[in-house]
């Protein structure tokens, strides 16, 4: 059976998902979510996707990114993905998938783009990591107060 094709609007921003095979753990140490976010950085400017926002969970991701033509997200995540799986499979001396099949993903206009930052956001108090999302080191959360960020291209 077909897959059903993707709605990708470019120059506007999704909200993508994309979490672990089985829901289990993709983030094992402090360098894992590092090695990701730089991965992610290069493979969004190489495909001309602006990343506004994130949170990389122990077994999932939440991104919110503007590709700038209709393969962006393909490009960006499929990208990272396969560097990043290499890299832990590698290290791990494993073989297999580490996410759960295709990334899901949903275009916004402005109304819900605010909405979806929150939810964003404070997805690591929700899931009780931390009390406040601006202690939660692996989110643009702190960049969006100021904090600076290498990985955010710019800001919504």
């Amino acid at each position: 059976m077909a897959r059903i094709a993707r709605i990708v609007i470019p120059g506007l921003p999704h909200h993508v998902t994309q979490r672990g095979n089985r829901r289990e753990t993709i983030f094992f140490e402090d360098e894992d979510y590092f090695h990701y976010m730089d991965l992610l950085s290069v493979a969004a400017q190489k495909s001309g996707t602006e990343v506004w926002a994130y949170c990389l969970m122990p077994n999932h991701v939440h991104l919110i990114l503007a590709p700038s033509h209709g393969d962006g997200l393909r490009a960006t995540l499929g990208d990272a993905h396969r560097r990043y799986t290499r890299f832990i499979n590698a290290r791990n001396k494993w073989t297999g998938h580490l996410w759960q099949g295709r990334f899901g993903s949903v275009a916004m206009d402005e109304e819900h783009l605010a909405h979806c930052v929150r939810y964003v956001s404070l997805n690591p108090v929700r899931a009780k990591l931390v009390k406040r999302a601006r202690d939660w080191r692996w989110s643009s959360v702190r960049a969006h107060l100021n904090y600076g960020d290498s990985l955010l291209y710019s800001y919504p």
